[in-house]
């Protein structure tokens, strides 16, 4: 495909929030181009084809976050997307032979928080329908052209910044029962659940309403890499030009306003507004250049705090694992539900506490899925993907992250998941380790961090970048701008509209 020499709207990056930039764009009858440095559009939201037989979600992996407006507006369905709830939600599993499976089933949650604690179960549907009110009352602000924290009332922001822990413990006593949820509080952070700020991390997890029941974790069907197809075909079918290998290495800036991108090769395209996809480090620092902002402005975003922790393994698995606390490798209720190592808020802490003492964690906590016992498609028959979000594994690890490093802590997750299913080490027949460094060279995630930086007080609402940026025709569209991180494509759609708004078109 020729480039194009001028656009209306060049976009730099085709994952997922730049595709749903440059869809509703191209639908509002502009001229979009997307430029794409890899050699497939998805960025962090991609399904690979790694081994033979094997399509891996290799990055971001379930989904709630996605905008169901985006999903209508664009007719996602019509491009390929298909969504289905994940059911049971959560298992958690104790070095004691018991374990706690929780799902849409109430009267299955209740024996389980029972076996434990029966005066849990009421804290446990407090607890719940407190999460998920915080949930839906970010959401309805996730949309919002200026974003305000201070306007949530203030019993809601003590909520928010405070820890996850205190949310939970006020609810429920059993540990593994508030570690099951509590987990939603850190996932990505550089911090513990007792942590100020885990609150907010907590309802942000809390705030999808893409499988129709606010809250609810689902898969994608063909893994995540489905939703930026779909996205991008949505993009072609308006009219959008999408190019890979297409690596921007600079945004030209006269008269203090952006006028084109240059690639790699010298190839300039001249553009009446540039939307970044990019970390915003690499759009304001890398790209644009720091001589063009004020100092204050470049201080702020070399002070972004962008410190990955988490890291990503993915194991092709002979058999689905056989945990002692429910026997049996044939597929069973608990094969489907996000399976944690994590059995005590304690735990967690320990494991970050840990990390942030200068190492990583001795004992993570493990977030483990299993798409296949319900998308079959992703691998050979008979045969299983195991994925392993795990924390606490700094970007900043002492010594880096060696060839050596990386090995040992994937031997380390494999070690721990071998005391709750004995199988699993000799059931592995590949696996794909992504450090903090890895998502920083492959997916342009400044750091390793998987939210374009931490989505917590200070960082989030009107304290997160603007989509409009401080020069003139330049736009973010990444998750560096509210509301930040997960598969959404909101902050996409936000700097969608306010690019339509500055060209005076309609993005509908």
């Amino acid at each position: 495909m020729q480039l194009p020499s001028e656009l209306d709207v060049a976009v730099i990056g085709a994952g997922h929030n730049g595709l749903t930039c440059a869809a509703l764009l191209a639908r509002a009858g502009l001229r979009v181009g997307v430029f794409e440095r890899s050699e497939r559009i998805g960025g962090a939201a991609v399904s690979e084809a790694l081994w033979n037989g094997y399509t891996i979600s290799s990055a971001s992996y379930v989904c709630t976050l996605l905008d169901p407006w985006i999903v209508e507006t664009l007719e996602l369905q019509r491009h390929g997307y298909s969504a289905y709830r994940k059911d049971p939600a959560t298992f958690n599993v104790l070095a004691d032979g018991r374990s706690l499976l929780l799902g849409s089933d109430d009267s299955a949650n209740e024996r389980e928080i029972a076996a434990f604690d029966p005066g849990d179960v009421a804290g446990f549907y407090a607890l719940d329908e407190r999460i998920r009110e915080l949930g839906s009352r970010l959401f309805e602000t996730f949309s919002d052209a200026e974003p305000d924290f201070e306007r949530f009332p203030g019993d809601v922001q003590s909520e928010l910044r405070g820890s996850a822990a205190e949310i939970v413990e006020r609810h429920v006593r059993t540990p593994v029962l508030a570690a099951a949820v509590a987990t939603d509080g850190i996932i990505g952070t550089y911090l513990g659940p007792r942590d100020p700020g885990t609150g907010y991390v907590l309802a942000h997890h809390y705030a999808g309403r893409a499988l129709g029941v606010q809250g609810a974790w689902g898969f994608v069907r063909g893994g995540m890499g489905a939703i930026s197809n779909a996205l991008a075909s949505a993009a072609r079918n308006n009219g959008a030009l999408l190019f890979t290998n297409a690596p921007v290495c600079a945004i030209r800036v006269d008269g203090g306003a952006a006028t084109s991108v240059i690639l790699d090769d010298g190839r300039e395209i001249s553009a009446r507004i540039i939307a970044s996809n990019a970390h915003p480090r690499t759009t304001f620092l890398d790209l644009a250049g720091e001589r063009h902002f004020d100092a204050d402005f470049v201080a702020r975003v070399q002070s972004w705090e962008t410190t990955g922790c988490a890291m990503k393994v993915n194991f092709a698995i002979g058999e689905l694992p056989d945990f002692t606390c429910r026997p049996g490798s044939n597929p069973q209720a608990h094969h489907r539900a996000t399976i944690h190592v994590a059995p005590s808020i304690d735990y967690i802490q320990t494991a970050f506490e840990d990390a942030r003492a200068g190492s990583v964690s001795t004992n993570p906590m493990l977030e483990c899925f299993l798409q296949t016992p319900t998308d079959p498609s992703l691998a050979p028959p008979g045969k299983h993907i195991l994925s392993v979000f795990a924390q606490y594994f700094p970007y900043d690890r002492p010594g880096g992250w060696t060839a050596a490093n990386r090995e040992a802590a994937a031997d380390r997750i494999v070690e721990l998941l071998g005391q709750f299913a004995p199988n699993v080490p000799a059931a592995i027949e590949a696996r794909q380790i992504l450090t903090p460094a890895d998502l920083e060279s492959r997916f342009g995630l400044i750091g390793g961090h998987i939210f374009h930086g931490e989505l917590l007080p200070g960082q989030i609402y009107q304290d997160r970048f603007a989509v409009r940026t401080p020069l003139q025709n330049l736009y973010l569209c990444g998750s560096g701008a509210h509301p930040g991180g997960c598969v959404s494509g909101l902050p996409g759609k936000r700097a969608a509209s306010a690019i339509a708004a500055e060209l005076h078109v309609h993005a509908r």
